[in-house]
């Protein structure tokens, strides 16, 4: 299989929001304090096109070249850590892989190249945040070599 990575664009939109939405749900199923809202849907809509279309965000989308089929997505916004260096970051928000793309190597070309296009827009270091009972997400990224930064805790109101 060939992959090809690619930014995407306005005309993404439908299946970019399809497949957040299908991360957004299983971050729910893996745990309830990820209790997603009713109209999720369109939530996700405009989420993502506000994305396309900020010069603060960037989605990259991994496509099967044999048939066009998206086979994963990863969104990251770049951050001014105002008090720190570097000062610009940028942070993955979304990554999803279809399910039959996965143990394929998708996710890491995806991080590879968002590593990448982030280094271009003046990032100096790549940050992911993702649920912490998420055992998936934590496995991958500390493969990838990402070591804790920061602890964020809750209290319900």
């Amino acid at each position: 299989m060939r992959l090809e990575v690619r930014l995407a664009g306005q005309g993404d939109a439908e299946q970019l929001s399809y497949l957040i939405a299908r991360l957004k749900s299983l971050n729910e199923e893996l745990d309830p304090l990820f209790k997603t809202v009713n109209n999720l849907h369109e939530v996700v809509q405009e989420y993502v096109r506000e994305s396309v279309e900020s010069d603060r965000v960037f989605i990259l989308i991994a496509q099967n070249g044999e048939n066009g089929e998206i086979a994963g997505i990863v969104r990251v916004e770049m951050e001014d850590r105002l008090f720190y260096v570097p000062r610009i970051v940028a942070v993955i928000s979304d990554i999803y892989v279809k399910p039959k793309y996965r143990r394929r190597k998708v996710a890491t070309l995806l991080l590879e190249r968002a590593k990448e296009e982030a280094k271009k827009r003046g990032a100096g270091m790549l940050i992911a945040v993702y649920p912490a009972n998420n055992m998936i997400a934590e496995s991958f990224y500390s493969r990838a070599g990402f070591k804790l930064l920061q602890v964020e805790k809750y209290v319900p109101l």
